[in-house]
């Protein structure tokens, strides 16, 4: 089930930048999240567990930094996530958030693409 949930993105913009979207959109939501940080071989990774208001585990936020200006994204639902509407809600503020900015193409009208890679 949660792979019917999962949205992985290439993103045009640096990983603080994501990660100061996805904190907005989590906050709007009434979403909480705990945050960590490394650089494994030099390469920027950044995770948040979002909780619910009961604080409950929803999702986990990944991002990975790539080339110079550009973040791998990965939303991916918990394991027993019990409201996965939650998740894609998340990820359609998260998208529309990203594509205001610029970091990723307009698609047509619909719900966030699940997997969006990089720009043609």
């Amino acid at each position: 089930m949660t792979d019917d949930y999962t949205f992985e993105w290439l993103v045009d913009a640096p990983i603080e930048q994501v990660a100061s979207h996805a904190e907005q959109c989590c906050m709007e939501q009434g979403l909480a999240g705990v945050w960590y940080s490394s650089a494994p071989g030099g390469t920027p990774v950044k995770g948040c567990r979002i909780t619910g208001a009961a604080g409950a585990t929803l999702a986990v936020l990944t991002l990975q930094g790539r080339a110079p200006g550009q973040t791998q994204l990965r939303l991916q639902p918990a394991a027993h996530a019990g409201d996965p509407a939650a998740v894609v809600s998340l990820a359609g503020a998260l998208y529309a958030a990203l594509r205001g900015a610029g970091a990723l193409p307009a698609t047509p009208s619909g719900p966030a693409p699940r997997q969006l890679g990089p720009r043609a």
